[in-house]
């Protein structure tokens, strides 16, 4: 059984490397792109397109800490 701990902390620097890529200036699919990349090094028995759905799921479900700390 995998350690949550671990397994949440992995895609909160996914979903971190999507965001510091579009905080950096690149554009939407450049950042997604990058994040697919870094999803499947950490998981790379995942297939492409699940990755991307995955992704996608993902930048939705966690919150920019940039937009909740005032």
């Amino acid at each position: 059984m995998p350690d949550l701990t671990t397994h949440g902390a992995d895609l909160r620097a996914i979903a971190d490397t999507y965001r510091d890529r579009r905080d950096a200036g690149s554009l939407d699919h450049t950042a997604f792109v990058a994040a697919i990349i870094s999803y499947r090094q950490r998981h790379p028995d995942v297939a492409r397109n699940e990755a991307a759905l995955i992704i996608s799921q993902l930048i939705e479900e966690y919150p920019n800490d940039q937009d909740t700390c005032h």
